[in-house]
């Protein structure tokens, strides 16, 4: 507001002038994407010794994060102890919950009860967060059958789809990950072949899609209908002969996969949700890794979309 105190007529209409004339602040715009560091960093940074979330949610508070995602893992098990803790902490750095990575003997029938059942413990860890992704890791491939187990995962994954969605309001989505399996184009199409859109869907991973064989770009853009939640991670040329991929994983824009390629696809179909930085081995700290990643986001993606 103006004060005309001491002011003639032409100098008010001066001053009203130049005021008309100022650009009105804009509201910010709410992004399309929420950035999220998965708890994998830290898991492995520490080998056989257990991460405190506290730690863990300060660096991805100081990288600059909107989120954090956990997983099943033996050092940083998620249970009812660490969920309770993960209530107290995430308010106090202000971050959310991504999403939860799961894995388990997903693709054996006579497990097929015990794992819906077990996926109501998740969904409502979810639930607590407000949370709406639940991710699935694919078993190990060591399988008679490989086309019987993709099609008794796919029955499992539609039954547990369906009662996150009918019953908690969250999506459920494979996760492919090299030595699984779900690993390659060819697995990848079967399960989402046999799986209902509505009830199950796909969470890729960047580096895993090309480690599994497959193109993350042509992937992508194949199930863009059905990406509900996403790992960025890079990777040098790593093949799938090499024995230890981990020496391979590497920060956004070190390696050789096509961010860019990738963010054109979600900005042309308008996606809204969780990206999570997946790194399963910072070679510096994880909050400089985190800070590193954070960089590329901001100067590469985010001008493609955000």
């Amino acid at each position: 507001m103006i004060s005309t105190t001491g002011l003639d007529r032409r100098q008010i209409l001066q001053a009203l002038a130049l005021t008309a004339l100022s650009p009105i602040p804009a509201i910010p715009a709410r992004s399309n994407i929420r950035w999220a560091l998965g708890a994998v960093t830290w898991v492995v940074k520490a080998g056989k010794e257990s991460p405190l979330w506290r730690d863990i949610l300060a660096d991805v508070a100081a990288a600059g994060f909107d989120g954090f995602e956990p997983f099943t893992t033996h050092t940083l098990p998620v249970n009812d102890e660490n969920i309770a803790a993960l209530e107290k902490l995430a308010p106090q750095y202000k971050l959310q919950m991504s999403g939860i990575y799961w894995g388990d003997e997903f693709h054996k029938p006579e497990k097929f009860d015990a794992l819906v059942k077990e996926s109501h413990r998740f969904l409502g860890y979810l639930k607590r967060f407000g949370a709406d992704r639940l991710i699935i890791g694919p078993p190990t491939p060591a399988v008679e059958d490989e086309r019987k187990s993709i099609a008794n995962m796919a029955r499992l994954m539609n039954a547990i789809g369906k009662v996150a969605l009918d019953e908690y309001h969250i999506k459920v989505a494979v996760h492919p990950h090299v030595s699984g399996l779900i690993e390659n184009p060819r697995q990848i199409d079967q399960l989402m072949d046999e799986t209902d859109p509505r009830y199950f869907n796909l969470a890729p991973d960047t580096a895993q899609l090309w480690m599994g064989g497959g193109d993350p770009v042509q992937l992508i853009e194949k199930y863009k209908r059905r990406v509900v939640y996403l790992h960025y991670k890079d990777i040098r040329a790593y093949h799938r002969g090499l024995p230890n991929y981990l020496d391979n994983v590497i920060e956004l824009g070190r390696g050789v996969i096509d961010f860019r390629a990738i963010h054109q696809i979600l900005r042309a179909v308008n996606y809204q949700g969780w990206i999570t930085i997946d790194l399963d081995n910072a070679r510096i700290s994880p909050l400089e890794s985190g800070k590193v990643n954070r960089a590329y986001i901001d100067q590469v993606l985010n001008p493609i979309y955000r």
